[in-house]
C-alpha cells in the first residue's frame, strides 16, 4: 500500500466516527486494500470488535462481529455453547463469558473466516478454554460453535499461525500458564488435529504471537505478571514442530510498557516488513489502556530487534523512526509490592509517598533522575509535586531503625535527598540507599498498613534472599515510554 501513515504510541486511538478504538489482544488480516483490525472491546458488554483501514492510521468501525449474543451453532465435535448463565441477563461488563485474543484465519478450502479466541465463564479463570466462530466474510456476523478444553488441557492466552502450505495452528498457554502448547489444526481450521509441541514447560510464557521470514519461524511471549509489564522474549526456529532456541530479551525490562498481541507482516515500498502490536494494560483502568506499534528490524536471518519509537511514517518505515524517552522521565518500581512510588498527598511543605498501582495516566508516578554534585549519587524529582525524593534524619512516626520518606524542596533541613544505586542482582534489581543514612528504601509492610498502598521508608538493608520470595528493599527504575 503507498498510503503514508503517522503512527503513534501510548495514546488513545480514534477511529473515523472519534470513538476511542477497543481492539486488544487482537488480530489483523489483509484483504481488498484494507487491514482488519480485530480486538476485545469490553464496553457495554462484552464483544469482539472489528475496525478496518487502508493505511493503518485511519480507522472505520466495522462494528461488533461477535457478541454475547451472536447467534450459535454446534459443530462436528463436543462444545459448549454457553456464552452466559440464565442467571446472568445483564450482560455488561462483568456479566456473562470473557472472550480474550481473537484472531482470524481465512481458509482457502472452505472459504470460510475461522476465529479462534481464549474463553471464560465470566466469574474466574477456572475453565481455561478455547473458542471457535466462523464467517462467510471477513467483517460479517460470526457464528459461535462453542468453547472446549483442546484435548483436555486448559487454554489460556493463544494465538493462531497459517504456514506458506496453508496448515494452521493453535498456540496457548496451559497447566495454568506454565506451558506453551502447539497444535496442528484440522484442513477445515475448526478443530484440533493432534497437540504437536511442548514449548518451554514450566517458564510460565503467556500473549504468544508467532510468524515466519526467510524459512525462519520467530515466537515472542512475556512473562505472567498480570497486568504488569515485563522483560519480553523471543525464539527462533527452523521447523514450528521442531527443536526451538532458548529464550532471548525482546525490548527492554517493559517491552517498552506492553504485552505482545500479534506480529503483522506488510508489503512497503516492494519489501515485506514486520510490526510488533502490543497491547499497553492500564491495571488501574482497563479502558485507558492503549497500544505499541513498532517496526521490527533482522540484523541476522536468526536475530529479531525491536526499538523504541514515539511515532514513525509507515511509508518510510524504519528509516524514520524518532526514538524519544519523554525527557528522561522514570517510574520507580518496588518488587516486593509490586507498586510504583507515587506522591500521596502535597499539602504543606512536605508531601507523602507511597506505593500505588501502576496508571500510565499519573503524573505523580513519574521521576526524574538527576546526578548530583558528587558522583556517584541521583537525586529523584517528582514530576507532578516538582520536588524531591528525601529521607528524614529522624523522625518519631515510624518504628525505631526505620525512617521517614517524603517530597521536600532541595536542601531541606533535617532530609537528605541524595541516593546511590546498587545492583542488587543480575536482572536490573537494585537497591537505592540513602546518602546520609545509610538506609535503604523499603515498602516492608507494617501492621495495620493498606496492601494495597504500601508506604515508603527507608530501613537497615538486609541481605537478599530469593527464598523468602518478594523483597521490599529491591526496586526498579523503569524508562517512560
Amino acid at each position: 500500500m503507498e498510503n503514508i501513515a503517522r503512527l503513534y504510541n501510548g495514546q488513545a486511538w480514534k477511529d473515523t466516527d472519534g470513538h476511542t478504538i477497543r481492539a486488544h489482544g487482537g488480530w489483523m488480516l489483509q484483504q481488498d486494500g484494507y487491514y482488519y483490525w480485530f480486538g476485545e472491546d469490553r464496553t457495554d458488554g462484552k464483544k469482539v470488535s472489528c475496525y478496518r483501514s487502508s493505511d493503518l492510521s485511519c480507522w472505520e468501525n466495522r462494528g461488533a462481529v461477535l457478541t454475547l449474543k451472536s447467534k450459535v451453532r454446534p459443530t462436528y465435535y463436543r462444545t459448549s455453547l454457553e456464552m452466559y448463565s440464565p442467571d446472568q441477563e445483564d450482560i455488561g461488563y462483568g456479566q456473562g463469558a470473557v472472550i480474550e485474543r481473537p484472531k482470524v484465519l481465512r481458509n482457502e478450502r472452505t472459504g470460510k473466516y475461522v476465529m479462534w479466541m481464549h474463553w471464560e465463564n465470566g466469574r474466574d479463570y477456572h475453565d481455561a478454554r478455547c473458542a471457535v466462530a466462523t464467517c462467510d466474510t471477513i467483517d460479517g456476523d460470526y457464528v459461535y460453535h462453542g468453547s472446549f478444553n483442546p484435548i483436555g488441557y486448559m487454554s489460556r492466552d493463544c494465538t493462531v499461525f497459517q504456514d506458506d502450505d496453508g496448515s494452521a495452528y493453535f498456540i496457548s498457554a496451559a497447566r495454568d500458564n506454565a506451558d506453551l502448547l502447539v497444535y496442528r489444526l484440522s484442513d477445515d481450521y475448526l478443530s484440533i488435529d493432534e497437540h504437536v509441541k511442548t514449548l518451554w514447560p514450566g517458564q510460565y510464557r503467556e500473549a504468544p504471537a508467532v510468524m515466519k521470514r526467510n524459512g525462519v519461524y520467530f515466537l515472542i511471549t512475556s512473562a505472567c505478571t498480570g497486568w504488569l509489564p515485563n522483560q519480553g522474549t523471543y525464539a527462533y526456529a527452523d521447523s514450528l514442530t521442531g527443536k526451538w532456541s532458548q529464550l532471548l530479551p525482546f525490548g527492554d525490562s517493559t517491552t517498552y510498557d506492553s504485552q505482545p498481541a500479534f506480529i503483522m507482516p506488510l508489503q512497503v515500498q516492494g519489501k515485506t516488513e514486520y510490526l510488533y502490536v502490543g497491547d499497553r494494560w492500564d491495571p488501574s483502568s482497563y479502558h485507558d489502556s492503549t497500544y505499541v506499534f513498532l517496526p521490527l528490524s533482522f540484523p541476522m536471518d536468526k536475530e529479531m530487534k525491536v526499538d523504541w519509537a514515539d511515532h514513525f511514517t509507515l511509508n518510510h518505515f524504519t528509516d524514520s523512526i524518532e526514538n524519544t524517552l519523554h525527557s528522561g522521565m522514570h517510574r520507580i518500581k518496588s518488587c516486593g509490592a509490586e507498586r510504583y512510588l507515587a506522591v500521596q498527598q502535597t499539602a504543606g511543605e512536605e508531601a507523602a509517598v507511597n506505593g500505588k498501582m501502576l496508571s500510565y495516566l499519573a503524573e505523580e508516578q513519574k521521576w526524574i533522575v538527576e546526578q548530583a554534585e558528587d558522583d556517584g549519587y541521583v537525586l529523584f524529582k517528582n514530576v507532578f509535586d516538582g520536588r524531591y525524593l528525601a529521607a528524614s534524619l529522624s523522625s518519631d512516626e515510624l518504628p525505631e531503625g526505620d525512617g521517614k520518606v517524603l517530597l521536600v524542596q532541595k536542601g531541606a533541613h533535617g532530609c537528605c535527598c541524595e541516593w546511590a544505586l546498587k545492583d542488587a542482582d543480575d536482572e536490573g534489581k537494585i537497591l537505592i540507599r540513602n546518602r546520609m543514612s545509610g538506609k535503604v528504601l523499603s515498602t516492608r509492610n507494617r501492621t495495620g498498613e493498606s496492601l494495597a498502598h504500601p508506604s515508603v521508608h527507608v530501613e537497615e538493608a538486609v541481605e537478599h534472599d530469593p527464598r523468602k520470595g518478594r523483597d521490599p528493599q529491591l526496586f526498579e527504575i523503569l524508562a517512560v515510554y
